[in-house]
């Protein structure tokens, strides 16, 4: 019993001091991030890993209003080949606080899977996405953030994607 006491009093505590107020994010900051997804197929007789890992750089228009921009790499493995791709991302987030420590945030993108036109229809590995997002100051400069999206495949558009993205992000 004391450990779920413990537990409980220590989660409360937590929530109290990530919804307490702090210097914030303000206009023309920018920030730097690493982020990324795994994922596997489960169940079917095709094998595939596949992962995105991103290095995204963006700047607050507004103290809610952040335009960022995400190079990456895509890489998968089927049956036993593993492939590289340089992938990318646009992206436009919009903050619901600039002033808290833990705030949740809208997401609209555009996600570029692949730049491999020699093998793939530049709309066939392209997603319009949306999607939610939390962001968690740890300090004053560091923060931890997961997002969500769903995406609709361009050429496709019966074709979709969700990705859960997580990653830490420095405030420059």
């Amino acid at each position: 019993m004391k450990k779920i006491i413990l537990l409980v009093s220590f989660s409360y505590l937590f929530l109290f001091v990530q919804a307490q107020e702090f210097e914030g994010i303000e206009r023309g900051d920018k920030e730097l991030s690493f982020n990324g997804f795994l994922f596997t197929t489960i169940g079917t007789e095709y094998n595939a890993i596949s992962g995105n890992f991103f290095l995204s750089y963006d700047s607050y228009i507004t103290d809610k209003l952040v335009i960022g921009i995400a190079p990456g790499v895509s890489v998968s493995s089927s049956d036993g080949d593993i492939t590289a791709d340089i992938s990318g991302q646009v992206y436009l987030n919009f903050n619901f606080s600039s002033t808290k420590r833990s705030f949740p945030f809208i997401r609209l993108s555009y996600y570029q899977y692949s730049f491999d036109f020699e093998t793939y229809d530049i709309l066939d590995v392209a997603f319009a996405q949306g999607g939610l997002g939390f962001k968690s100051f740890l300090s004053a400069k560091l923060s931890w953030e997961t997002t969500i999206t769903y995406g609709v495949n361009l050429s496709t558009p019966e074709i979709g994607n969700l990705m859960l993205m997580t990653g830490i992000t420095v405030v420059l």
